[in-house]
């Protein structure tokens, strides 16, 4: 474990534990950053963290306008780690807080471990066919983790060291008017069992027989980038993959799923990989554990008559 302090930032709280759970495990001292009022930041209190800052942002600001505090207090440290929640919003406040603190930004970082007294960051390339590892060579490094990233540890400490985040909010944007993005989802990085729909779903309508497969399995429904993407069927938040969601349940079943590389990248930590598919030549099937060559269409019925 690194005698320095890891500094933690999420604009979801519900990413927040992973994320201190995995800090934790690499350094003395965690600093959890949110955004909100001292009552957001009370109600994350239980998240692992050894101390909360809370940045209040106001109507019409955004998170982006605490860079400049959030890298004045990461400048107090001689060494230090800052690890961003991997969404669009910590994307873009990473990229502002690496400038402040002139170091480089790694981006969807799948795991981070302690190797030879530094924090080594590792990260797929390539369209998801090989895997890079890399550490910072200055005193700073940012980074923004992907879900899953961490496993979930025991439950810890509650802090009582809240405050609010020294400096002021600096930004040259303000916003005039909001429309909520009405779309719903499932968090598929906690889920244990997953459904996987692919291409090789005829229809729409048919994402019920889908989600009654899910049920019986007690998984929830996930699915290709195209799906989400091109025909729309389910929210984007729902799609698996390099550019998407990336899980590692205990077990995924892929209906119709072909198994490109850019699929494959967001599913392969998975323990356990069942693909359907009636497509014998599939890519699918060099990536699955077991794999069943045949008609989704007969098969799942099959398969939630033998489960009920």
């Amino acid at each position: 474990m690194l005698n320095q302090t890891v500094f933690v930032i999420s604009d979801d709280t519900a990413a927040l534990s992973e994320l201190c759970a995995g800090a934790k495990s690499l350094a003395t001292r965690v600093t959890a950053i949110v955004f909100g009022g001292q009552d957001t930041a009370e109600s994350a209190a239980s998240c692992g963290a050894d101390a909360i800052r809370y940045c209040p942002v106001s109507e019409e600001g955004a998170p982006e306008d605490y860079a400049s505090a959030i890298a004045a207090v990461v400048k107090k440290e001689n060494q230090a780690f800052v690890m961003l929640h991997n969404s669009i919003r910590g994307r873009c406040l990473a990229g502002r807080i690496g400038v402040l603190l002139d170091t480089p930004v790694l981006t969807s970082v799948s795991a981070v471990a302690e190797e030879g007294g530094a924090l080594v960051c590792r990260r797929m390339v390539y369209g998801g066919t090989a895997q890079r590892s890399e550490r910072f060579a200055k005193p700073y490094g940012v980074a923004t983790i992907s879900g899953g990233a961490f496993e979930p540890g025991p439950a810890l400490p509650t802090t009582t060291d809240i405050a609010q985040l020294e400096g002021a909010p600096e930004g040259g944007i303000r916003r005039i008017s909001r429309a909520e993005k009405k779309e719903g989802g499932v968090n598929l990085v906690a889920a244990k069992r997953i459904v996987d729909v692919g291409r090789g779903l005829a229809a729409e309508e048919d994402l019920a027989l889908c989600r009654e497969l899910a049920g019986v399995l007690g998984a929830e429904v996930g699915c290709s980038r195209p799906v989400a993407e091109n025909n729309k069927w389910l929210p984007k938040s729902s799609y698996m993959g390099i550019t998407g969601v990336q899980v590692k349940p205990d077990v995924i079943l892929t209906l119709g799923v072909s198994g490109q590389v850019q699929h494959i990248g967001g599913i392969n930590k998975s323990r356990v990989i069942v693909a359907i598919n009636k497509d014998k030549a599939a890519p699918i099937f060099k990536s699955c554990d077991f794999g069943l060559v045949g008609d989704l269409y007969k098969i799942v019925p099959a398969l939630i008559k033998k489960l009920s």
